[in-house]
């Protein structure tokens, strides 16, 4: 008899169960936002100096350290030019200290009203022509030594490099326009990059936690950035670009456009 009586009990209220677990379900889904892989900075590395490649030690998929060198230009003449441009600072500056001690003396004879004013100022302009030329000296040599620097391609920070676009032996030309020469990409920290319509704004903030999810792995994010505008301004439903920080492992390889899913925390 007892058993007759919780019988229908238990029959009503399974509908009910299986009515909320099926409401439930939708909204856990509803809270991961697909996203894709994308590198955190990308730069295209060049030099302003032309001439020709002597040596490029990157390729593609190879990881690189901060100040590594990865392009190396023919630097001999640059080299022969900082000589050039030394003797031309040591001479000049010569120069310079014995107009220096010309002008004095003139200085001194004028005190003693043995020269005229003329001969003081012409005196002076001497003082002040070799100053000149030695000061322009010194900036050439400066410019020389910057270009011997420059003649080195070297990785601004810790990188993959995605993309090689000179070899040994090519001439470039970067008198008008910066020759490409070396791609890198930044993994650390990695991306993920999605959508939320509208609705979905109202529960995400910058610097909240996002799990992002790819494949079976999962990371701690931090939400980086929220849209202001639709990436589709005449869309009826506008969708809002979301981005989420993340590091990974090294040896995890992952790449950028890889399938990805964020899921928002509750903080």
């Amino acid at each position: 008899m007892q058993s007759h009586a919780i019988t229908p009990r238990i029959t009503v209220l399974l509908p009910v169960l299986t009515l909320c677990l099926g409401l439930a379900a939708p909204m856990a889904l509803a809270r991961e936002i697909p996203a894709r892989l994308d590198w955190a900075e990308r730069v295209e590395l060049g030099t302003p100096v032309s001439g020709v490649v002597a040596g490029v030690d990157a390729e593609p998929g190879q990881r690189v350290k901060r100040n590594e060198v990865l392009v190396r230009m023919d630097d001999r003449g640059i080299r022969a030019q900082i000589e050039e441009d030394e003797a031309q600072v040591r001479r000049l500056e010569i120069a310079r200290a014995e107009a220096e001690l010309e002008y004095e003396r003139q200085q001194e004879m004028y005190d003693r009203t043995l020269i005229s004013q003329r001969d003081l100022s012409l005196a002076e302009i001497a003082f002040a022509m070799a100053d000149a030329e030695f000061v322009a000296a010194r900036a050439r040599l400066t410019r020389t030594r910057l270009d011997l620097e420059y003649s080195q391609v070297r990785a601004p920070f810790d990188a993959l490099v995605l993309a090689r676009h000179v070899r040994a032996g090519q001439t470039v030309n970067n008198e008008l326009q910066v020759t490409p020469m070396v791609t890198l990409v930044s993994a650390e920290p990695m991306l993920a990059r999605g959508q939320v319509e509208e609705d979905g704004l109202a529960g995400l903030a910058v610097g909240q936690n996002v799990e992002v999810r790819v494949g079976e792995r999962r990371y701690d994010g931090k939400l980086r950035a929220l849209g202001l505008e639709p990436l589709d301004m005449t869309s009826e439903t506008p969708r809002y670009p979301v981005t989420v920080q993340f590091t990974a492992p090294a040896d995890h390889n992952l790449r950028a456009g890889q399938r990805a899913a964020l899921i928002p925390g509750n903080d």
